[in-house]
C-alpha cells in the first residue's frame, strides 16, 4: 500500500462527538445516530457548493463550479465528505496554477463502497489510489485514502493521490493525449508531491533496485498496466527520478509548455527542441539516472511533534 500510517481519524470523531452524556438536550441522541459536531462542517463555507446532497441508501454528492465528488453511505458519511472535498479542493487548486485547468467541465470524483468493489472496477489485487477515465476518476473509498497519510508532508493520500489524478487529467488536457507517458505519470506527482511516498516504496523491492535500469518502453509499459506491484511501483519512482533530472536544468513549466507544443500538434522531436534545445531520443538520455538508486538520496525521516496524529 502507498506508504504512511493508518490513523483512526473517523473512530476518533465518532467516539468523542456520538458517545456523549444523555442529557435531556442533546440532539445527537433523539434517533441513535451518528451526526457531526457544526465546527468540523465549517470548512464547507469556503468550498462554493452548489449541491450538497446526501441519502442513506445511495449515498451522497458534493459540487461546485469545479469538482464533483460522489460517496457512498456510511456511518461518518458527512464527516468523510466535507473533509475529502477540502483537501481535494486544496489540490485541484493547486494543479490549475502549476498546469491548467484540469478539463473544461467539472472534475468528477467517484469514491468505491469498499476496497473489493475497487478491485472489481479496476481488476487489480493492489490499490492504488484511483484510475481515470475520461473527465472522471474513480477512487479507492475516500475513507481508506483519508486514514492514510504521508508523515513527511502531512498530507493524506485524499489530497497526495487524487492531485495526482488530477494533474494527469490536466497534462493530457494540454497535449491533447500526447504527453509521453512517463513524463505525465512523473509531473504529475511532482505536483502533488509525492516523491516520499514513491522513494520510501521501492525498499519494498530492496533485492532489485541495484542495478534496476529497464528501457523507457519498458517504464511505460509498466505504468499503463499497473499489474504488477513490484515493476508499477518501481517504475513510478524510476521516472520520477528522470523528471527531477530534467528539472536540475529547467523549470518545472516547461513541462506544461512542451505538452501544449504537443497539443497543438507539434511532433515530439520540435516540442522538445523548442523547449529543451535537443530532440527527445537526445532527452531521454540526458535525463535517464544510471539505475533507480542513482541520484535518488536518502530516505527522509518525518519530523512530527508529539501528538500531532
Amino acid at each position: 500500500m502507498r506508504s504512511g500510517l493508518v490513523i483512526l481519524l473517523a473512530a476518533a470523531l465518532a467516539l468523542s462527538a456520538g458517545c456523549g452524556g444523555g442529557g435531556k438536550d442533546d440532539s445527537a441522541g433523539d434517533d441513535g445516530k451518528f451526526r457531526v459536531p457544526d465546527s468540523l462542517l465549517s470548512p464547507i463555507e469556503g468550498y462554493g457548493l452548489l449541491v450538497d446532497d446526501y441519502h442513506p441508501v445511495n449515498g451522497g454528492v458534493m459540487a461546485n463550479a469545479d469538482i464533483e465528488v460522489h460517496y457512498p453511505p456510511q456511518e461518518v458519511a458527512r464527516f468523510i465528505a466535507v473533509k475529502s472535498f477540502g483537501e481535494i479542493l486544496r489540490g485541484y487548486r493547486i494543479v490549475a496554477e502549476e498546469i491548467g485547468r484540469p478539463v473544461a467541465g467539472k472534475v468528477v470524483i467517484i469514491g468505491a463502497k469498499d476496497l473489493d468493489e475497487y478491485r472489481v472496477m479496476t481488476r487489480k489485487e493492489w490499490w492504488y489510489y484511483a484510475w481515470v477515465k475520461g473527465d472522471t476518476i474513480y477512487s479507492e473509498p475516500l475513507n481508506v485514502l483519508l486514514k492514510r497519510w504521508d508523515p513527511i508532508t502531512g498530507k493524506t493520500l485524499v489530497e497526495i493521490g487524487l492531485t495526482q489524478r488530477i494533474a494527469q487529467l490536466a497534462l493530457d488536457g494540454l497535449s491533447n493525449g500526447r504527453i509521453p507517458i512517463w513524463m505525465k505519470e512523473a509531473a504529475a506527482s511532482f505536483v502533488a508531491v509525492e516523491r516520499p511516498v514513491l522513494h520510501q516504496q521501492i525498499y519494498q523491492f530492496a533485492d532489485v533496485l541495484e542495478g534496476y535500469s529497464p528501457t523507457i518502453d519498458e517504464l511505460e509499459d509498466h505504468i499503463l498496466a499497473g499489474t504488477d506491484m513490484q515493476e508499477s511501483r518501481l517504475a513510478y519512482f524510476f521516472v520520477f527520478r528522470m523528471l527531477e533530472n530534467l528539472l536540475e536544468k529547467y523549470e518545472f513549466a516547461s513541462v506544461p509548455r512542451f505538452a501544449r507544443r504537443l497539443g497543438e500538434g507539434a511532433s515530439l522531436d520540435d516540442a522538445s527542441n523548442e523547449e529543451f534545445g535537443i530532440s527527445y531520443a537526445e532527452l531521454i538520455a540526458a535525463v535517464r539516472p544510471a539505475d533507480i538508486l542513482d541520484g535518488a538520496g536518502p530516505l527522509e525521516k518525518p519530523t512530527l511533534n508529539e501528538g500531532t496524529r
